[in-house]
């Protein structure tokens, strides 16, 4: 009887007790995110112009938000619309591109969160045709019978009928609601969320329209994947909404928080502040910070932000309008996960970097306790208190003197933060631009973290004390290598060294692409563009010519900027077959690949000597090989631009000195395994040499 007493004591203690999984909104987070793009971003935000500034990115973020990635079958598409699930090519780039990206994030220590649109699919050639995808074996399809029998398909003519349940949330009107209520689209909705996190590499999502379906399902299919960090846009400025959506994930999930962001809005516009409207009542008696973050029941569910891709559209109502950097100096003195909107980063990098820097510097988290010493219309100072230290914000035009021992770690219009830390920490260190390829001179311009000095080297030597120290904007008018790092003489403690290649060389007023087509192919047309202007006419394009090696050829003139956007076609009026869209900066060659959801892909190889080989032609070679911790790449001083490519479609980082022809490659870093080496001739030509590390 005793035992069976306490069985049930055991139960009632399971029933009662609060959930405790909440593994998508991981406790006293300290996460900073970077939305990495907004409407239309689809230049900013390429997935190969992100890679590039992966190294910056990652120093400065630990979650970043990616635009939808499945295909919307448009090259002009955001992806809230979408067709296919497990098919990556998109707007932004391809699938190993994109794999390429998340990879570099994740070896920089940044996480990569997808922007998972399930509430919604749409037909790939009528209303209701979703595609039928394969999966580890699993083949995942859905119909008219897991569309919402309330979906407006219902009243067209001429379309398949919806048979499923009722919706269980908000109805959207671009694409058919999906029955969450039905087993199929549950599992299709695992399944691609198990091939988002495995194969892909993402490490949590942002839930589009949430308000489209039960919380519950967002529990559900975290509980089934159990990735590192999950949000919903539960797109609503109510406290209480919010929170009980939050519930209804059992706690598994986060919300963005717009109660702040309406409160924001209201706090400061072009011209005017009253920043009361950043305070709320907890329990209606102690001032916090307003929003979800002023509660201990919901701010460690809160994602905070000044602006996101909807309402950053030019004209929407819920734009914010007043000073961007005193809401950020907000956000990062709250708790909450802070999210940056790309173009505010991209325009404030220096500002905000400084912002980031001080949270972390303090580790301040999300369910950091608060203390808002006073508030009025003109003035708001808080003082938050991280795990090593505390930090104080100040908002708007009223004065202001922090108590003594602390530091002003930043400041500017209506804003400034200062901390004290319980241990030194190191200083952190901002170089832009990233380094690239540019077609013009380069201003590269530095920001350390307060009581820290700058030092760099520009002949590819390890930088220290006794380097160069900066004093100001460095030009750079031919290609460079800046390594460089902050010292705190105070604390004796350096940064980690940032390193950029700046490659400068001139625009080519031509491009060559080749094509190896695939079978069955006759002939070959190409159809090119920069944004939204096309360079070889109007769809399918230009005629290319067929060569001896095989391969169609074309050049490619009249572009201003890169890279240019590059589709073969087989220039069939019926029955016409495309690659997916593909991206050049200079002479590059692809070999058709496999048919995937109707479109090639495309994978760039070594472009072949035309017509007879010139004897005269330079040629480089790479040694050892296999390599050990050194590698000898011999070459002609013509050859540049030297890229070390891993087996997985990694970019590596390369640690290179150059003289006298000869490239002597430090591979002491890098993991055993295959990587190619590549280099580009005068002309733009790249060639490549696989080389074995042991």
């Amino acid at each position: 009887m005793k035992n069976f007493s306490i069985s049930i004591l055991t139960a009632l203690m399971v029933l009662t007790t609060p959930v405790l999984s909440r593994a998508q909104a991981p406790a006293q987070c300290q996460d900073v995110m970077l939305q990495a793009f907004y409407w239309d971003s689809y230049t900013a935000s390429n997935w190969n112009n992100l890679n590039v500034q992966s190294a910056e990115i990652a120093s400065n973020f630990s979650l970043v938000w990616l635009p939808p990635s499945g295909n919307c079958q448009s090259s002009y598409s955001m992806g809230y619309a979408p067709v296919w699930w497990f098919d990556q090519n998109s707007a932004f780039g391809t699938t190993q591109e994109l794999k390429n990206l998340i990879a570099s994030l994740n070896a920089k220590g940044s996480k990569a969160i997808a922007d998972v649109v399930v509430n919604h699919r749409s037909g790939s050639t009528n209303w209701t045709d979703f595609p039928t995808e394969v999966y580890n074996g699993t083949t995942y399809s859905m119909g008219p019978a897991q569309i919402c029998s309330t979906d407006e398909v219902a009243n067209e003519p001429g379309q398949a009928q919806p048979t499923g349940a009722p919706d269980t949330g908000e109805d959207f009107n671009g694409s058919r609601d999906l029955d969450h209520l039905s087993t199929i689209v549950r599992n299709n909705i695992k399944g691609y969320l198990q091939f988002l996190k495995n194969d892909m590499g993402y490490s949590g999502w942002r839930y589009d329209m949430v308000k489209g379906f039960s919380a519950s399902f967002v529990n559900e299919y975290n509980t089934s994947v159990n990735a590192y960090f999950s949000v919903g846009e539960y797109f609503d400025g109510s406290y209480d909404l919010c929170k009980a959506w939050i519930n209804g994930t059992s706690n598994n999930s986060t919300t963005f928080d717009f109660p702040l962001k309406f409160r924001l809005n209201a706090a400061m516009w072009n011209g005017g502040m009253d920043l009361t409207q950043l305070v709320w009542l907890q329990n209606g008696t102690t001032p916090q910070p307003a929003g979800l973050i002023h509660h201990y029941d919901t701010k460690r569910y809160a994602v905070t932000f000044v602006d996101n891709h909807d309402t950053y559209i030019t004209g929407n109502p819920n734009r914010f309008n007043g000073n961007v950097l005193a809401a950020y100096a907000f956000l990062m003195g709250s708790p909450g996960v802070p999210c940056v909107l790309l173009d505010h980063w991209n325009n404030n990098k220096a500002a905000i970097f400084a912002m980031i820097a001080a949270r972390r510097a303090v580790q301040l988290h999300s369910e950091c306790n608060v203390t808002v010493n006073q508030y009025a219309q003109n003035i708001y100072v808080s003082t938050a208190t991280g795990l090593n230290g505390t930090l104080i914000v100040k908002i708007g035009s009223g004065s202001y003197n922090p108590p003594a021992g602390y530091t002003l770690a930043t400041s500017g219009t209506d804003y400034a933060i200062w901390t004290k830390t319980n241990t030194n920490v190191a200083p952190s260190l901002l170089m832009t631009p990233p380094g690239n390829t540019f077609y013009t001179p380069q201003t590269v311009s530095m920001t350390a973290t307060p009581g820290a000095q700058i030092y760099y080297t520009t002949d590819n030597s390890t930088p220290g004390t006794g380097s160069g120290l900066y004093t100001g904007p460095i030009n750079v008018t031919s290609t460079k290598t800046i390594r460089a790092v902050a010292y705190n003489p105070t604390t004796q403690l350096y940064s980690a060294e940032v390193s950029n290649t700046y490659t400068i060389t001139s625009m080519p007023s031509s491009i060559q692409v080749r094509f190896k087509a695939p079978a069955g192919w006759n002939a070959c047309k190409v159809y090119s563009w920069v944004g939204s202007t096309p360079l070889c006419g109007a769809w399918p394009g230009s005629s290319m010519t067929l060569e001896n090696d095989g391969f169609y050829t074309y050049t490619v003139s009249g572009f201003t900027s890169l890279p240019i956007g590059v589709v073969f076609n087989n220039g069939a009026t019926t029955g016409n077959q495309q690659t997916v869209d593909l991206f050049a900066s200079d002479n590059t060659c692809w070999e058709a690949g496999s048919l995937v959801n109707g479109k090639y892909t495309a994978n760039e190889v070594t472009c072949p000597t035309v017509g007879l080989a010139d004897p005269a032609r330079p040629q480089w070679r790479a040694y050892p090989n296999p390599a050990g911790d050194r590698l000898t790449v011999e070459a002609p001083g013509s050859y540049t631009n030297l890229r070390i490519i891993a087996e997985s479609g990694v970019e590596m980082e390369v640690e290179a000195t150059f003289s006298g022809g000869i490239f002597n490659v430090d591979l002491s870093a890098y993991p055993k395994g295959i990587y190619y080496i590549t280099l580009s001739d005068p002309q733009g030509n790249r060639s490549t040499q696989a080389v074995v590390k042991n």
